[in-house]
């Protein structure tokens, strides 16, 4: 992002921030928040007796000062009178910041879709605190923008960009998934909805962070591992602090800031004062710590197979059609990962995990080839061949529903962006290390009568 660009929007939020004041027609630099060094606290720096705010950008540096933050914070939820009139002013403006913001959201982000990758990371320097103080007034920000931005008709990538730099500190965070990056914005690590995953997305495009932020919501919202009580006064009980982490856990253990982020965001799903979007799951209470880091520590397993399919898969299209094993009969394979499909009837968008064109069914009077793929790790040790077949049953069915039939492809820039057409054949990608060539053949055998083409990858 251009620095002037930068500075403008730095600007724009500090003037907010300091509530429009008359004579004040300029903002704190970035520059300058970064040289600022905290005087001991006093709350004469910030506020009058009753708790108003008093000098210039008075607000702005409250904010950026986290240890002054957090005092204030802390001494509001004691009750204290003064803390609590500086607090809520700072939390008043916060939420205006991000109206602010969401005017501007469009310009913000590239546009050289599909391989334009997020740019929001300046916003994370305006509230640098990530304790209790520094995500409340975060939230505030977020929820305002959200709000604001959906109205706006603002892309969701966009969004959802937004939403992780402010919560995650990472290009993944909302629960609703960014629909593909020319939508409006309707319906969120090794995701916004707030999943966490802190590094999962670093360096994808807006619609695969989109698509990876999906898949984060959907596997966490099925995730069977221990979750604290849906009570929210049980649930306030167990609040997580970034600066208290388990014992074992670095306070700046980035799955542990996520946890926090996530967990913050959770309470606020229950309690109702967050909006879920329609068609999402219903609202479990957040994992407890050690399941949060059991499954995405799955996830990222999960994606680095992932990455191995599509790389076999490319280095397959660079291929005669006579080498090729999982690519036969395709003229030129244009192979994309974590494409959004939309199907009719259907509220949300499904992400496949590797989405191949056949660039040369795509000349005039022919119907476009496609193949799909699904990508599935399973623990296959403890099964029978009985589990194996029943296990195979239900991915086909799944991954057939998901990526099969008549679909319309959301990913802008793609030659079939905005096309309808009928998947030609679905795939499903087993790690195959722990079965014998014997079972091998047996699944990809049944696998053909349910419809699919089976393949193992180790």
């Amino acid at each position: 992002m251009n620095r002037w660009f930068r500075l403008a929007v730095l600007v724009a939020l500090s003037l907010v921030l300091g509530g429009g004041r008359c004579g004040e027609d300029e903002g704190v630099s970035l520059e300058e928040l970064r040289q600022d060094v905290a005087p001991p606290f006093d709350y004469a720096l910030y506020c009058d007796v009753q708790g108003r705010l008093t000098g210039k950008n008075s607000d702005v540096l409250l904010v950026h000062r986290s240890e002054h933050l957090e005092r204030v914070y802390a001494d509001a939820q004691r009750g204290h009178a003064r803390a609590r009139v500086l607090f809520g002013q700072l939390e008043a403006q916060a939420a205006a910041s991000g109206h602010v913001v969401a005017d501007q959201a469009l310009g913000l982000v590239c546009t050289a879709l599909p391989n334009c990758t997020v740019r929001w990371q300046f916003l994370d320097e305006l509230i640098p605190s990530r304790d209790a103080g520094g995500m409340r007034l975060r939230h505030a920000f977020a929820t305002s923008f959200e709000r604001k931005a959906r109205l706006k008709g603002v892309e969701n990538a966009v969004i959802s960009a937004v939403l992780s730099v402010l919560m995650v500190g990472a290009v993944v965070e909302t629960a609703e998934v960014r629909a593909a990056s020319a939508e409006a914005r309707a319906v969120a690590a090794p995701g916004r909805k707030l999943v966490g995953g802190a590094g999962l997305a670093e360096g994808l495009s807006l619609e695969e962070a989109a698509a990876l932020e999906a898949r984060l919501a959907e596997a966490e919202a099925l995730e069977a591992g221990a979750r604290l009580p849906a009570n929210l006064e049980a649930l306030a009980r167990h609040r997580p602090s970034v600066g208290q982490p388990p014992r074992g856990v670095a306070a700046d253990n980035s799955r542990w800031v996520d946890y926090v982020a996530y967990w913050e965001r959770r309470y606020e799903e229950l309690a109702g004062t967050r909006q879920r979007p329609a068609g999402t799951l219903p609202v479990k209470p957040p994992l407890v710590w050690d399941g949060y880091d059991v499954f995405l520590g799955r996830v990222q397993r999960a994606l680095a197979f992932e990455r191995d399919v599509a790389r076999v898969l490319r280095h397959e299209a660079g291929l005669a059609d006579t080498q090729r094993q999982w690519l036969r009969g395709l003229e030129r394979p244009l192979v994309t990962e974590h494409m959004g499909l939309a199907h009719e009837g259907r509220a949300t968008l499904t992400y496949v995990d590797q989405f191949v064109v056949d660039e040369a069914s795509l000349r005039p009077g022919r119907t476009p080839v496609v193949h799909c793929f699904s990508n599935k790790q399973r623990d296959f040790k403890p099964m029978s061949e009985k589990d194996l077949s029943n296990q195979l049953a239900v991915d086909a069915r799944e991954a057939l529903t998901k990526y099969g039939g008549m679909v319309e492809v959301r990913r802008p820039g793609h030659p079939l962006f905005g096309r309808k057409l009928t998947v030609s054949r679905v795939h499903l990608v087993y790690d195959g290390k722990d079965l014998t060539p014997n079972v091998k053949s047996k699944l990809i055998l049944e696998a053909r009568d349910l419809g699919i083409e089976l393949h193992f990858h180790e």
